[in-house]
């Protein structure tokens, strides 16, 4: 099964949370070795600029190509590259720095030096391939051109992927891979359009996606740990109250090791299923109800 994790401080102020996501992906590596990735938001980000990280395929090597765009030029360039056969959108971002590629988290590090990246949250995935093949595009976290900076990490199976995929598509929405994951990120995406609301979009994935299932979404200011309405995979949440060398944190991960290997072990708990457990900026932590 895969491993996932995320990082949000207590306060926004940005911090080499890096270093922690790194921490938690280790301790869990030994879950999967297939792939491995991250997505961290700064507050210090150029916000006069779209990001677009993608990926070029040309005989079977895939390139990382990535172009800042002003917001003037962000429609025909994302129609532009969208429309490429031969280009997978990675991330869609002003506050996020998403990175991913095939192998272990030491090899993301020696590529990415993800250890020093600074940010106020993030989130880390390690992937074992069951439904697509072991390729960059198909490593987590998966964003999407929807909007900006939506990310998420997922453990499990969607197994009604193709009818979420096809009731996207037939609202005009492009999904780049055949992994059912992405799924969730453009569902997210789509129901905040709709509604602004984490929560609510949430919760509406969990009554419309079948299957075992844990995922984590992150926003700009946000991360939601959920899990399926039966509780089939697992997922947990603690604290660490910081010290000389770290500030105030919450983290989230599928295993125990990863919460004690940066030392978040204060109020460990495990999420009710089918209930949204989101964490924001000064921790107002809320759930909806059934």
């Amino acid at each position: 099964m895969c491993g996932i994790c995320a990082v949000m401080l207590e306060n926004k102020k940005d911090f080499p949370i890096g270093c922690l996501l790194y921490k938690m992906m280790e301790s869990q590596q030994i879950r999967a070795q297939d792939s491995t990735g991250v997505a961290i938001f700064n507050t210090g980000s150029n916000k006069e600029f779209y990001r677009i990280d993608y990926f070029r395929k040309n005989d079977g090597v895939y390139n990382t190509f990535s172009e800042k765009v002003p917001e003037e030029r962000l429609d025909k360039t994302l129609y532009e590259l969208s429309g490429d056969p031969n280009i997978v959108i990675a991330s869609f971002s002003k506050e996020m720095n998403l990175l991913k590629d095939i192998g272990l988290v030491r090899d993301l590090e020696s590529k990415y030096k993800i250890r020093s990246i600074e940010g106020t949250h993030g989130i880390g995935h390690l992937r074992i391939a069951t439904s697509s093949r072991v390729t960059p595009d198909n490593a987590h976290p998966f964003s999407t051109i929807v909007m900006p900076d939506i990310a998420v990490v997922h453990n499990g199976e969607i197994t009604n992927y193709s009818k979420l995929k096809s009731s996207l598509e037939l609202k005009g929405y492009r999904l780049f891979t055949k992994c059912d994951s992405e799924v969730i990120a453009v569902f997210i995406a789509d129901q905040l359009l709709r509604h602004g609301d984490l929560e609510k979009a949430n919760y509406e994935l969990i009554k419309k996606a079948d299957g075992p299932f844990t995922y984590i979404v992150a926003t700009p200011d946000s991360l939601a740990l959920v899990r399926d309405k039966f509780g089939a995979r697992k997922g947990i949440f603690g604290y660490n109250p910081g010290n000389t060398h770290y500030p105030s944190f919450w983290a989230m991960a599928t295993d125990l090791s990863a919460l004690d290997s940066v030392g978040a072990t204060f109020y460990v708990e495990t999420p009710e299923p089918g209930i949204p457990k989101l964490f924001y900026n000064k921790m107002k932590i809320r759930s909806i109800p059934n």
